[in-house]
């Protein structure tokens, strides 16, 4: 039986052992694989992602790994209120008759990142600005 701080042959391979180094990531790339409006929101959504990976140069979402759902960072600002705001403060007078906040489109590849709320309970956050597209009816 090993003696508290007694080395043995296995611990000294354990920790001498070379480990493939890859650099920390505090988020995630995922696709979004859905999108649902909140509900009485101005522009916001919630959206379904599912983990994905990079080979070479193309994306592709993983055959197995981590979904979730996640809220977008610049649709967070939204709101109602008048002058109405969106993606980071542009106003909604300023928007061309036409034109409206997107959601993010269902096959879009995003960066996410892991955020508690004030009862601790973890939600992810998708870091990206907020489309504004349309169609000028001027």
């Amino acid at each position: 039986m090993k003696k508290p701080f007694e080395r043995v042959p296995s611990d000294i391979a354990r920790v001498t052992a070379a480990v493939p180094q890859f650099e920390t990531s505090i988020g995630l790339l995922v696709k979004i694989t859905g999108a649902t409006a909140i509900a009485s929101s101005n522009y916001r959504w919630t959206y379904s992602w599912a983990a994905a990976e990079i080979t070479g140069t193309t994306p592709a979402q993983k055959t197995v790994g981590l979904i979730g759902n996640a809220l977008s960072v610049s649709e967070l600002s939204n709101n109602a209120i008048t002058p109405t705001k969106y993606s980071y403060g542009i106003t909604g007078t300023n928007i061309p008759a036409g034109f409206l906040p997107q959601q993010i489109p269902v096959g879009t590849y995003v960066w996410i990142v892991p955020q508690r709320t004030t009862t601790g309970t973890m939600i992810w956050l998708i870091v990206n600005t907020q489309a504004i597209d349309g169609v000028c009816s001027e």
